[in-house]
């Protein structure tokens, strides 16, 4: 995958790298912090996309196993709100619980809530190198929007 450090310019297109139409991510530039603009095909997609690129930054996500699964339940007060509370508990589950996250086999949503079931490896400091320390998923700037292409998001992590 291509990670792309170019300002966004409103006269050109996005790049983005490409796992299927309409989804990728690249990320943003952005003072003293990381942006991501995330693209999925669906809603589901979306989610996914931003999770692999929360983890692409934070270690080689390509380089771990997916043996152990587990669930996980968000709820927020709106689809931006679900976005950040879903991509905090992705970064908690590697703080909080020393999981790495390979894989999403499924989203599931239903109002203003979903459950996904994820796929990866305990951390082990012998097997995983740690490539950007991760403070903090925050608000600024987020933003879940449908296109006509599928699904767009943004989101800023604190580095």
């Amino acid at each position: 995958m291509i990670l792309l450090r170019k300002p966004i310019s409103s006269t050109k297109s996005p790049e983005y790298s490409r796992v299927g139409v309409g989804m990728g991510y690249r990320i943003l530039d952005h003072t003293a912090d990381i942006g991501f603009e995330v693209h999925g095909a669906t809603l589901a997609d979306l989610f996914s996309q931003a999770a692999f690129a929360l983890v692409d930054l934070l270690t080689d996500r390509a380089a771990l196993t997916g043996e152990t699964e587990r669930i996980i339940r968000i709820e927020g007060a709106d689809l931006e709100d679900l976005w950040i509370n879903y991509l905090r508990e992705i970064l908690y589950q590697f703080n909080g619980e020393s999981f790495l996250l390979k894989d999403i086999p499924e989203i599931k949503f239903s109002e203003l809530s979903l459950e996904a079931s994820l796929r990866g490896a305990p951390y082990n400091p012998c097997r995983h190198t740690i490539k950007t320390e991760i403070k903090a998923v925050t608000y600024h700037r987020a933003e879940v929007k449908q296109t006509p292409d599928g699904w767009q998001g943004v989101f800023i992590v604190d580095v």
